[in-house]
């Protein structure tokens, strides 16, 4: 789906400034940087116009001085980011529409983009007090508006119980027609399919969700029949996206499901990351984990992660824990946690060539235990999180520990560091394309230099 995507805080405050006192239109201008798919913005900064930016504005129009618009083609022009121009429909009930007023001047300003800067994407978004709407400058083509926090709203569209299926009946009385509209419309990656994306992967196909793409290079061996959930005998030496795209189907036949046979710290693959709108981390790589942690914030896709550990100690168990954590803007990521080990990122980055030749590197990696009724423990948790945070449902949690041996779970806080380099704004967030996402380079061809 992907499209348009604001700070939670930003636009509440935006919303807030723009829609207060008397009833007339009022502008703000954003600028954003516009990811590789061409189909995203972030929307970096956003201000509201001071008085003396109008050439005019009242209940039914507001318009800026052509000093104010040149001001916005130079900066766009420098900074290669794309303006969004913001006004307001201060009496509108529901989500608003865009006005012959509006389709006639954007007609102007779109002409005066283009020769500037034709190369830049420009948008138009009209606020009201339930929400907004946003399209390509000049056009009718609607672009998705997303608030981005510890939740995440779809802005500009309601809920359609017209479209919804008697399937999900049961859960839709739980959260509503709001609730499973949104289920249904986010575009969803699951990194890993494993013991716990396999799970996550089954429950997302139940919920209705309608739009699924899992990454994960690995293949089924015979040890990953104990906890891949749909695989088989037969399925040995299948690719596990493979398994997880049939398991998806079966549940839900008219399920859009992309398969893809790869590794997420590979640059490539990375590069496709910002094209989600919600990400659930299934991998026990340090090295992915560092990848979509600042995915998560650069470009303001909320993720879910989670992790399991059992600990064997002179053949008895002595711990087996958890961790459910959500990654968005306002909360803080892995690396604020302490839940990244930079060694272990350095050596996964490493090629296979690169790994042999590497002093520091001994021994071979040692499989860890894995149970699939903890994993199923960790998943339930993951898919409820990622409920309460597009849904109304109100579960509030955004990370949780799990205790398997006392049969405890409880919420926990974490504090994020100012100055962070990936979650904070002098680092990552929100920066989108703009700024360099972690990522293994493709190696180069024999014979290439």
């Amino acid at each position: 789906m992907s499209g348009l995507r604001i700070l939670n805080a930003s636009y509440n405050d935006l919303a807030a400034g723009l829609l207060e006192g008397p009833l007339v239109e009022r502008c703000a201008i954003g600028f954003a940087s516009v990811s590789g798919d061409g189909q995203t913005w972030i929307v970096e900064d956003v201000v509201q116009v001071p008085d003396s930016a109008y050439e005019r504005h009242d209940e039914v129009s507001a318009t800026l001085t052509a000093e104010c618009i040149v001001n916005v083609a130079n900066r766009a022009r420098l900074s290669g980011q794309s303006p969004i121009l913001i006004h307001t429909h201060p009496a509108a009930r529901g989500v608003p529409a865009f006005s012959p007023t509006d389709d006639r001047g954007e007609e102007e300003l779109k002409a005066y983009f283009d020769r500037r800067s034709p190369d830049l994407r420009p948008l138009a978004v009209v606020i009201g007090p339930d929400g907004c709407r946003a399209r390509r400058l000049g056009t009718r083509e609607e672009v998705p508006v997303w608030s981005v926090g510890s939740d995440l709203r779809l802005l500009n569209e309601e809920a359609d119980p017209s479209g919804l299926s008697l399937r999900q009946d049961r859960q839709i009385r739980a959260f509503g027609a709001l609730g499973q509209h949104m289920v249904s419309k986010l575009k969803i990656l699951i990194v890993g399919v494993g013991g716990t994306g396999s799970l996550v992967n089954q429950q997302l196909a139940h919920l209705g969700a309608t739009n699924i793409a899992a990454i994960d290079p690995d293949i089924v061996d015979e040890t990953s029949l104990n906890r891949l959930v749909g695989a088989t005998d037969g399925d040995v030496g299948v690719a596990k996206v493979d398994v997880a795209r049939r398991t998806a189907e079966a549940i839900n036949p008219r399920i859009c499901y992309t398969p893809i046979v790869g590794d997420i710290v590979d640059a490539d693959q990375a590069a496709k990351l910002s094209s989600f709108d919600f990400i659930f981390l299934c991998t026990d790589s340090h090295a992915s984990r560092a990848v979509v942690n600042q995915a998560a914030y650069q470009f303001l896709i909320p993720v879910v992660d989670m992790g399991v550990s059992i600990t064997i100690r002179d053949s008895a168990i002595t711990h087996v824990t958890g961790r459910v954590q959500m990654l968005s803007a306002g909360l803080p990521c892995l690396t604020c946690t302490g839940a990244l080990d930079g060694e272990q990122i350095r050596q996964e980055f490493l090629t296979p060539a690169q790994r042999a030749a590497d002093p520091y590197i001994t021994g071979a990696h040692e499989p860890q235990p894995a149970v699939v009724s903890i994993n199923s423990t960790m998943s339930a948790l993951a898919v409820t999180m990622f409920l309460g945070a597009v849904t109304p449902i109100p579960a509030a949690a955004r990370f949780q520990l799990y205790d398997g041996l006392r049969g405890t779970v409880r919420p926990t806080a974490a504090a994020r560091h100012p100055g962070c380099v990936v979650c904070s704004s002098a680092g990552a967030l929100a920066k989108g394309s703009s700024w360099t996402l972690p990522a293994r380079p493709r190696p180069a061809m024999e014979g290439k230099p």
